[in-house]
């Protein structure tokens, strides 16, 4: 090889390393972009007074009664923590609602209408009456602030069904009518107050299409605040509402336990106006995080502020299922004396 090829063949390698060395630069100096969806950024509204929040949340009171038939859906989030839920088969419901706390809901299997279970609650106490599958089959009676977890675990290696006993007990009525039946915010006595913020949050939107997108909305927060034996003033709900929309609607929902803890969540969707200028949503949305569970409910054939007899919420165990009395210390069930 002469001396002439021997330099030639050098330039050449040294210019291949240098437009190998350029490309690299050129691929980490940000000059090749990837493209990222972005979240939008909803138009926003003017906010509203605290009068108009105030009065927001209190005009729901309006409704005394409702009757609906309802689409529901239970999600379990035992093992939320692992990134797994699991969601049930949507079932039929019959809701019943009266004021102050009262409620009865039939819980059927869509299409052939066997009934799944029936629970009512008077404020105070509830009742769950279980009746498919058969194996499975209970009259549960307890009270409505107690805790069961305890209970639960004692019949973990004698009761087979423990589990299913167990989502239903969480599933208690007096959840669903904290979320439906709101109570107002009353600043008479002295022992509430309130206070209002803005917030912002990145949320997944569905749209008509089926698809989703990410968007960005602005809400009014009223958080309502209750002073303690001690004169300590605590967190007893959040009221979100919706400044992306022109009526600025109750959009969520927070209630916190006597420690501070977020106990319910609860959204609201697709409110729907009746003639009487009262509105109710057509979905709610209950996360119950504790109790692990959440529930969804679809409401339709809606009629509210209608008569109804108080043998509504009376739910006796015609069926004689075997009894299980939450409050007592009796580990096996019994069978429920004639009513």
């Amino acid at each position: 090889m002469s001396f002439v090829e021997d330099n030639q063949i050098k330039a050449l390698l040294k210019t291949v390393a240098l437009l190998l060395l350029l490309f690299s630069i050129f691929l980490t100096s940000g000059c090749v972009k990837t493209v990222k969806s972005t979240a939008v950024n909803l138009k926003t509204y003017d906010r509203l007074p605290a009068s108009s929040l105030l009065e927001k949340v209190n005009s729901l009171q309006s409704i005394n009664t409702l009757t609906a038939n309802a689409s529901i859906r239970v999600t379990d989030l035992k093992l939320s923590e692992q990134g797994k839920i699991e969601p049930y088969h949507p079932a039929d419901g019959l809701i019943v609602l009266q004021r102050p706390e009262q409620i009865r809901m039939l819980i059927r299997v869509p299409v052939i209408k066997q009934n799944i279970a029936d629970m009512t609650s008077d404020g105070e106490q509830f009742k769950i009456a279980i009746y498919y599958p058969d194996e499975y089959k209970q009259f549960l009676v307890g009270t409505n602030n107690s805790n069961y977890e305890d209970r639960l675990e004692q019949w973990k290696n004698d009761n087979p069904d423990k589990q299913k006993i167990s989502s239903f007990v969480k599933i208690r009525p007096h959840h669903i009518t904290e979320a439906l039946l709101l109570k107002t915010v009353d600043l008479a006595d002295g022992q509430i107050s309130y206070f209002i913020s803005d917030t912002k949050q990145e949320e997944e939107e569905f749209l008509a299409n089926g698809k989703t997108r990410r968007v960005v909305r602005n809400y009014q927060v009223l958080h309502v605040l209750e002073k303690s034996e001690g004169q300590e003033l605590k967190l007893q709900r959040q009221f979100w509402f919706d400044r992306t929309q022109p009526s600025i609607p109750l959009a969520k929902a927070l209630f916190f336990g006597a420690n501070g803890s977020l106990t319910s969540e609860v959204s609201y969707k697709r409110y729907q106006k009746y003639e009487d200028g009262t509105v109710w949503p057509q979905i709610v949305e209950l996360t119950r995080a504790q109790d692990r569970y959440s529930l969804e409910l679809t409401f339709s054939n809606i009629t509210h502020n209608n008569e109804i007899n108080k043998r509504a919420f009376v739910l006796e165990n015609d069926q004689k299922l075997p009894l299980r009395d939450l409050d007592t210390r009796q580990q096996t069930p019994r069978t429920s004396p004639d009513q």
